[in-house]
């Protein structure tokens, strides 16, 4: 058996738990029988119970199971083990959130049990149990990148209950719809079943982002290819629900693809671990032409990016794609460009503090107040250059787009030569 999820049971299900759990389930669905004497309230109690459960304290204790061990200093011991990274994501995620699923599935039993109809409610089953592992990988990776990067649990736990909360709304908002349509690339399908397969599909992919993420953590070598697949699925899931008559199918496609790429590089940018040490070690793999192994310990910021930028090159050379923003995909790429420069030059300080901090301070005054003090003047094409959004010389916007951009990785690269 997986040595970290027997673990993880071990600390998890206490036999006080294993028999309270239940007699205090039984308990509290026989008093909510004898006060309704019908089983409705009963299924939306345990449904409700289920979801709390499972989604938001399930996700509090996935992201411990990383982030306790990072506080308490023995995370770096582990990762000494000889677990490979498919045991720990399995054990971290099963076995962290075991007695949630214990308490959880006792309480989707009673919801299915008590729902007035099995299809439905066995549908809405499903959706709770996949999204709530889409949340717990999700929070397990999460909290791999903040124990890399040295953080605390405790911004990790916000994120994770905020997200958990998020999930929360569908299931807890709407029970007995279940034959409204969703149009997605110009089909019709039901609103439950299109959200429980697209579910299961990103839960798979969660948990796979997670034992990515131990891969990274573990010193596993793998290459970027998962990051690549995932945005391209992502873009063209997204963009089926882009309305049709704002171009082609083409053009949704690389539009969403471009917006998908820079979401995921700006998040990477400050999620991952940065600085001298991760590009000392491309640097060094560079040097020896071993390509392979560059590509492995590359961060994953500049791959979302060059895909950003091979969509945006799509946008220009596909005929007719329609998508309004073609024009400035290019300089959105570049003033990401820009704005990941900056972060590495600070990264590259002798002492650096505070990086992440210091470049939001830095992209405020570049995409909010600046703009805004030079449309108080008069200025407006400045301020466009500045903020390409709703420009209308977009050619311009394009070349001051990669004139910053070339001072930025201009200053990134005299800080880099300068340590």
């Amino acid at each position: 058996m997986n040595p970290e999820l027997r673990r993880n049971l071990w600390l998890e299900l206490s036999v006080h738990r294993l028999v309270a759990t239940p007699a205090i389930i039984a308990l509290v669905c026989a008093v909510i029988l004898s006060t309704a004497h019908t089983p409705e309230p009963l299924a939306a109690v345990a449904g409700a119970a289920s979801a709390l459960l499972l989604a938001a304290f399930g996700s509090k204790l996935a992201a411990d199971g990383v982030g306790e061990e990072a506080r308490n200093r023995t995370w770096d011991a582990q990762r000494l083990t000889s677990l490979g990274p498919w045991q720990m994501t399995l054990g971290k995620l099963f076995g962290a959130t075991a007695f949630v699923w214990y308490a959880g599935g006792l309480c989707l039993a009673v919801f299915i049990l008590a729902g007035a109809q099995w299809l439905p409610t066995l549908k809405l089953a499903g959706l709770i149990v996949a999204g709530s592992v889409l949340c717990h990988a999700v929070a397990i990776g999460g909290a791999v990148l903040g124990a890399q990067r040295g953080q605390g649990t405790r911004s990790t736990n916000a994120v994770v209950w905020l997200l958990a909360l998020l999930w929360l709304v569908g299931p807890l908002r709407d029970w007995t719809r279940d034959h409204e349509v969703v149009s997605w690339w110009g089909a019709s399908f039901v609103r439950i079943d299109f959200a429980l397969a697209s579910a299961v599909v990103f839960a798979a992919w969660a948990v796979f982002g997670a034992y990515r993420s131990l891969c990274q953590a573990l010193h596993v070598p793998t290459l970027p290819w998962a990051l690549v697949a995932f945005l391209g699925f992502a873009s063209g899931y997204l963009a089926g629900f882009v309305n049709p008559a704002t171009g082609t199918a083409a053009g949704r496609l690389l539009g969403t693809g471009v917006a998908v790429s820079l979401v995921a590089t700006y998040g990477l940018l400050f999620l991952e671990q940065t600085g001298v040490v991760a590009m000392r070690q491309v640097q060094t793999r560079v040097t020896r032409r071993q390509w392979a192994q560059a590509a492995r310990e590359l961060p994953g910021w500049p791959v979302a990016l060059a895909v950003a930028l091979l969509f945006a090159l799509g946008t220009q050379f596909t005929a007719a794609t329609g998508w309004p923003m073609a024009t400035l995909a290019i300089a959105l790429c570049l003033f990401a460009l820009r704005d990941a420069a900056l972060m590495q030059a600070f990264a590259y300080a002798r002492q650096p503090r505070r990086v992440a901090a210091t470049t939001l301070i830095y992209l405020a005054l570049l995409y909010g107040l600046l703009p805004w003090l030079l449309r108080t003047l008069g200025a407006d094409d400045l301020a466009g250059l500045l903020l390409p959004l709703g420009n209308d010389a977009t050619g311009f916007t394009t070349l001051a787009a990669a004139a910053q951009a070339a001072v930025a990785v201009g200053f990134a690269i005299w800080r880099w030569r300068r340590l």
